[in-house]
């Protein structure tokens, strides 16, 4: 069964796939990239190999001599070269765009992962001739990439593709040559199970389509196996960890994964109408996400259960039109399990309108899609039987040469037959009671006319061919979409009209956006209606139907009078539900629905957004900024230096301008978020170190532009500190690699020394840990992980104890109030060693140690506050505190004093530096010279 299925071959395939990535990431920590890589692939191939050696043990005319010399023949050798280049290609292409750029690895796994999108199209333009490809195919396709997207999205910058900088070029010309070079390997493979098809059929081989699976395998994993050892030899290490478990785990992925699911992978395409069906493998990554998640011991969140659906449903789809039924029922319960899992999972819940927009807008628009060519389709197949139906009615002898009796019955027969069956075709019934009466006349019929023409003759043969036709008009009625899964249709548009209108966004772009939504949806659903009940009837249609009421009517001797209220009901509904020159489509008028919808809600939401701009009045000498309640809010942050900066900030607003500041406790990347939303929360970040936060600025400041950094600005300096009390010598990095050195910083009386790196959560502690395993500390000290107050703590009952401690620092802080705490001494920072520090993932042996970059502290705030406020904006553009200043307030703070206290005193101390900042103008010193 699974061998016949290619949906079934497809799923073993990427079932054994999905285990790929966390097997192959455990293997990769354990030694490197191309070593596994190297060591897998030759294992795929020795194991394929194997496989054609004993499949073609004891046959003659398939031997591996005899296969062998087939491999000269152009047609395949060439795609077999080809394969195996690319397949060696592809992973070197991957490898690099991910090492190329540690900050753009997700883009080069979205782009890269675009290859089942590009094999489709390939395979569907350059093997035509033996494919049968369709509009819902491309559409289905494409909603499993969607989908494929949206599971990449929380890592996804959208400043990346703003920016578009260099490194990022790099990285995404490799991901996209390779995932071009994987799309063409798989039509290189297609192309070469085409040439064992030839040659079997050529030189009379009977090869299997398994077996050609296996000889297309073979072949062109001994061409790739030999390029990526010699890549592995030339430029990779052989060193590695291993245990026994682990060669077992990569011989499993070698011959399960890459050798067996290969195989499978190839039968199915190759088995499939057409390549369609490659796109089953977005599953791949949705189980691999799951994996990964449970062996993190996390839940999904809102993005990865989202994009889930979005694959799941496209593919089920996809999947349907192979070996199921073409049921929206079947399709609309499968994918209700997974929303109900989604509802009852302790997942992130999906907190934004546009995300809930969205997820039921596609897959509303997929089931509206395959049921609007489901029903495309139905109506095309009638057509198409009612020309032949009119072929074989013609066909049938008006006075067939058989007995008196027969001649006398046969022809009303003939007529009722005809004008019932032309009675369902164009739906001229009232209710389902009336067609299905109708339907059980024919089957009489059907009977009575077989019983009359006996057993053999060629009447008999004729007609039988003319119910054969018959029948399938009739039972096509069977195949209409039914009226729940209709309701399914309407109550999920339904939502979406729901969530678009009466839950729409305060903008209004964003309401127009929600209006189109909801209209297009109305108009959908209306149009499916239409397709469905095929109340109209083609013109062309209409003229065959017509002639054959008049043929049949050449049989009618004396048919009853049902007969003639059957053929009434017909040529009504001809004349009233025909297209013509003399009569409009009714599909206008549901047009013409969507368009009065369309403008109905315009109008009303334009209306609602009108009534808001409304202006008040005011006087010229009243401060708007007081009528509109001006406000600025001011992230307080979690350490002592950002905190006083916010005070003192907060304290000159409130005092110096009519603008209210409030202070909102919030983290660091939420204040950034929040600024960068049109309505968000926070409007001014006070402390930002520059280095520190490069990604976050590239992504707010430099790409959406909507934060805006002041020009005033501080240093600031980070890097490892210590107390010592018994050598006022300065302490350099270097001599910290000695035990000696080492036992004067144990804490823990380990014999190893012990340095705090950081607070949980904070980025530089794993920046810190891998910068001083690079100067090869790790050998000689344990690292610690704690908050910054016990860190404090811990310093002040060591000084009491003249106790040396070794720690990370960061200046302006309270504890440089302290005279013994000195930052250890480095050799000047190297920006090429720094750049392999923050963009290794885990620490390897190639880091060379350098310090932390100088950085300048400035201040963020939201770039509309430029027009909104542009006295507060001038304000936080050269605000500044000087960092001896600081260090004296937080030495204060940290005593005893209270923030507020200590802020207004500095905010008293400086009302000189406060009204330059607002106004722009200096104050004259005593010392300048005075005008004349």
């Amino acid at each position: 069964m699974v061998v016949r299925s290619p949906v079934m071959l497809m799923c073993v395939s990427i079932v054994l796939w999905m285990l790929y990535p966390p097997l192959v990431n455990y293997l990769i920590d354990r030694s490197s990239t191309l070593f596994v890589a190297g060591i897998s692939h030759t294992l795929a191939a020795i194991a394929t190999l194997a496989v054609v050696v004993f499949v073609s043990i004891g046959d003659k005319k398939n031997g591996l001599a005899s296969l062998f010399i087939k491999y000269k023949r152009r047609e395949l050798l060439v795609p077999t070269l080809g394969s195996g280049v690319l397949i060696c290609a592809n992973h070197l292409l991957l490898y690099a765009a991910l090492e190329s750029s540690r900050e753009f690895d997700v883009i080069a796994i979205l782009i890269f992962e675009a290859w089942p999108i590009l094999f489709f199209y390939i395979d569907s333009t350059f093997r035509k001739a033996q494919r049968t490809t369709s509009a819902t195919d491309y559409i289905f396709s494409g909603a499993a990439f969607a989908g494929f997207i949206v599971l990449m999205a929380p890592n996804i910058s959208l400043a990346d593709w703003l920016l578009l900088e260099s490194p990022m070029l790099n990285t995404i010309l490799l991901a996209a040559l390779g995932g071009l070079a994987m799309s063409i390997n798989c039509y290189m493979r297609m192309k070469c199970m085409d040439a064992w098809s030839q040659l079997s059929e050529q030189y009379d081989l009977s090869l299997t389509p398994l077996r050609r699976a296996i000889l297309t395998e073979g072949g062109v994993r001994c061409v790739a196996a030999p390029l990526i050892l010699t890549t592995l030899f030339l430029f990779g290490h052989l060193e590695n960890q291993f245990t026994h478990i682990d060669y077992l785990i990569v011989a499993f992925v070698g011959i399960a994964i890459l050798a067996l699911s290969s195989l499978l992978y190839d039968l199915s395409v190759y088995s499939a109408p057409n390549a369609s069906i490659s796109v089953f493998w977005y599953f791949m990554p949705v189980g691999a996400v799951i994996i990964l998640a449970t062996m993190q011991g996390r839940i999904l969140n809102q993005y990865e259960a989202v994009a889930s659906v979005l694959i799941v449903s496209a593919n089920i789809f996809l999947g349907l039109k192979f070996p199921l039924r073409s049921s929206l029922l079947i399709l609309f319960t499968s994918v209700c399990l997974i929303g109900i899992w989604l509802i009852f999972a302790p997942t992130y819940p999906i907190d934004s309108y546009y995300d809930l927009l969205a997820v039921s807008t596609v897959f509303f628009v997929l089931l509206a899609t395959f049921a609007l060519e489901r029903t495309t389709s139905l109506n095309r197949e009638r057509e198409r039987l009612l020309g032949e139906f009119n072929e074989a009615v013609m066909r049938l002898p008006k006075q067939p040469n058989t007995d008196e009796i027969m001649r006398e019955k046969y022809q009303p027969l003939i007529y009722n037959y005809v004008t019932k069956h032309l009675f369902t075709f164009v739906r001229a019934f009232g209710n389902l009671s009336e067609m299905r009466h109708v339907q059980n006349e024919i089957q009489e019929i059907k009977h009575q006319l077989l019983s009359q023409a006996g057993e053999k003759g060629r009447l008999r043969e004729q007609l039988l061919s003319t119910f054969n036709v018959g029948e399938k008009i009739m039972t096509m009625e069977s195949d209409r979409i039914p009226p729940e899964e209709f309701v399914i249709l309407i109550l999920l548009g339904a939502t979406n009209v729901f969530f678009s209108l009466i839950f729409r966004p305060d903008n209004f772009s964003a309401a127009l956006f929600s209006l189109i939504v909801a209209t297009s949806v109305i108009f959908l659903i209306l149009l499916i209606n239409e397709r469905d009940k095929y109340t109209q009837v083609r013109h062309d249609h209409a003229l065959v139907c017509g002639d054959m009421l008049s043929y049949a009517a050449t049989f009618n001797q004396g048919a009853n009078s049902e007969s003639n209220s059957t053929v009434a009901a017909v040529k009504h509904t001809l004349e009233t539900k025909s297209t013509g020159v003399n009569n409009a489509v009714h599909s206008y008028w549901v047009f013409g629905v969507f368009t009065f919808l369309f403008f109905g809600f315009g109008y009303a939401l334009l209306y609602e957004t009108l009534n808001k701009m409304q202006a008040d009045e005011s006087s010229p000498i009243v401060s708007s900024r007081n009528m509109n309640n001006a406000h600025v809010n001011i992230a307080l942050l979690d350490w002592p230096a950002a905190q006083i900066k916010a005070h003192i900030l907060s304290d000159i607003i409130n005092t110096h301008t009519e603008t209210k500041a409030h202070l909102v406790s919030v983290a660091h990347k939420r204040a950034f978020e929040e600024i960068g939303k049109k309505k968000g929360a926070i409007d001014v970040h006070p402390d930002i170190w520059v280095a520190n936060n490069a990604p976050l600025i590239r992504k707010f400041v430099r790409a959406f532009k909507s934060m805006t950094l002041s020009q005033a600005s501080s240093y600031g300096q980070q890097g490892l500190c210590y107390t010592n009390y018994q050598d006022a010598t300065p302490l350099s990095i270097a001599e910290l690699a000695s035990s000696d050195t080492a036992a004067q910083f144990d804490l823990s009386n380990d014999s190893k020394g012990d340095i705090w790196v950081g607070a949980k959560g904070w980025t530089a502690v794993d920046i810190e840990k891998r910068r001083l395993n690079a100067y090869g500390l790790s050998a000689y000290y344990d690292y610690h992980v704690f908050d910054q107050d016990l860190l404090h703590q811990l310093l002040k009952r060591n000084n009491e104890n003249q106790q040396p401690s070794l720690f990370f620092c960061y200046y302006p802080d309270a504890l440089f109030s302290n005279a013994n705490v000195q930052f250890v001494d480095e050799a000047p920072h190297n920006e090429a060693h720094w750049l392999s520090i923050t963009r290794s993932a885990e620490d390897n042996d190639d880091l060379i140690g350098t310090s932390w970059p100088r950085t300048e502290i400035k201040i963020g705030y939201r770039a509309s506050l430029a027009e909104s406020l542009p006295s507060i904006a001038k304000l936080l553009d050269h605000y500044l505190i000087e960092n001896e200043e600081l260090v004296s307030m937080l030495h204060e703070i940290e005593g005893g004093a209270h923030v507020e206290d200590v802020s207004q005193e500095w905010v008293n101390e400086h009302n000189h530096d406060i009204i330059e900042w607002l106004t722009g103008f200096a104050i004259a010193s005593d010392n300048d010279d005075k005008a004349p």
